[in-house]
């Protein structure tokens, strides 16, 4: 993932208000992410652009970007909290309408410097024209529920007057027991085990049609 050349890797100012300048409604998802420990990092669909705290001088543009973008892609901060509202929200009616979202690792990088990774929730779409006002609508109604009752309301008030202080650690979020655990069950080689203990748990990235195109201007 490439990001905006000023983006603020230390101290941020303005993680949930500065999703206004696009769309109501991701300021709402914005801020429900964090009061559940997570944040709303990126999306990119046909019909947004590439939006989210990351590339986020597409907000001060009349046209958010010259890129046409086929397909969805959704990724917010890794928390448990934030992993059960998007199951939730797929189990409510994302899952029909060909979402599928897993757990994976996000490297940043900042024109061809590598500024560190971070461990994501991401939520992809077979569909390279899906249209994700529906989904947008209940993710936002879904994080907002969770918030209230298993988050902590008002982390996001205090990050915006504040200031939120955001570092990368693909480790962040994770017990050192449940790594230790993951890494003997992948690295398991003889078939016998595997019918024992299953597959591994690691899973191949969804097969993702998302496309950027171009236009000079």
């Amino acid at each position: 993932m490439e990001v905006s050349s000023w983006f603020p890797f230390g101290r941020d100012y303005q993680p949930v208000s500065v999703n206004r300048f696009y769309d109501s409604e991701l300021r709402s998802i914005a801020g429900s992410c964090m009061d559940l420990d997570s944040e709303f990092f990126f999306m990119a669909s046909p019909y947004t652009g590439c939006v989210g705290n990351l590339p986020r001088e597409n907000f001060f543009r009349y046209q958010p970007d010259s890129i046409f973008n086929l397909g969805f892609l959704l990724i917010l901060g890794y928390s448990e909290k934030a992993e059960r509202a998007v199951i939730l929200s797929l189990g409510l009616g994302g899952a029909k309408q060909g979402l599928s979202a897993g757990i994976t690792t996000c490297s940043v990088w900042n024109h061809g410097i590598f500024e560190g990774t971070s461990k994501v929730i991401a939520v992809s779409a077979d569909d390279p024209f899906y249209e994700c006002g529906g989904y947008l609508r209940l993710l936002a109604k879904v994080l907002e529920d969770c918030s209230r009752f298993i988050g902590t309301p008002g982390q996001s008030y205090f990050a915006e007057k504040f200031g939120y202080d955001r570092f990368f650690f693909s480790w962040e979020n994770d017990n050192p027991y449940d790594i230790a655990a993951s890494g003997l069950l992948s690295e398991f080689e003889f078939d016998g085990t595997r019918e024992i203990v299953g597959q591994s748990p690691q899973e191949d990235f969804p097969s993702f049609t998302g496309t950027a195109l171009s236009f000079e201007r």
